[in-house]
């Protein structure tokens, strides 16, 4: 290769670095675009049924909401008929795709459903019911036992 080879190659890669370069900075020049992204995401969250405030403006209503506290029901009379003894907690359940027993289980103790997590994701282990579980909603009662909600969720 002689010299005049290598600068007629030398010049067109130069060349090209400029063409390359005057594209790549001028479609870097837009008008203000964080702008553009607030403004889409804006209404993004307004289409979605949310609304969007300032800080000052949500700390204003945050200080009416303390300023006003809501006593809007009337103290309650102590009634005079007795509460059924039994009265069963009913929870629905949504098993939703992408769950596993583990997250049933702390999403059961925190309604309480069950008493301990850890015990009935070790029982859906322990008899196969972990990978039966069944995609729906399921209405489950506080009195039922591991036995009947491992039936339930995994529809056997």
């Amino acid at each position: 290769m002689n010299k005049r080879n290598t600068r007629a190659f030398a010049f067109g890669i130069i060349v090209s670095v400029c063409i390359i370069g005057s594209f790549y900075f001028s479609d870097m020049k837009e008008d203000n675009p964080e702008e553009l992204i607030i403004e889409n995401a804006k209404a993004l969250l307004a289409e979605h049924g949310y609304v969007v405030l300032k800080k000052d403006q949500f700390h204003e209503k945050e200080k009416e909401n303390i300023e006003e506290p809501k006593n809007t029901e009337p103290p309650k009379q102590p009634s005079s008929t007795p509460k059924s003894a039994e009265a069963v907690t009913v929870y629905t359940l949504e098993i939703i795709s992408g769950m596993v027993s583990h997250d049933i289980a702390v999403m059961l103790e925190k309604e309480e459903m069950i008493d301990d997590a850890v015990q009935f994701e070790t029982y859906l282990e322990e008899n196969g019911y972990s990978k039966r579980l069944q995609l729906g909603s399921f209405e489950l009662k506080a009195d039922m036992s591991y036995k009947q909600i491992a039936k339930i969720i995994t529809k056997s």
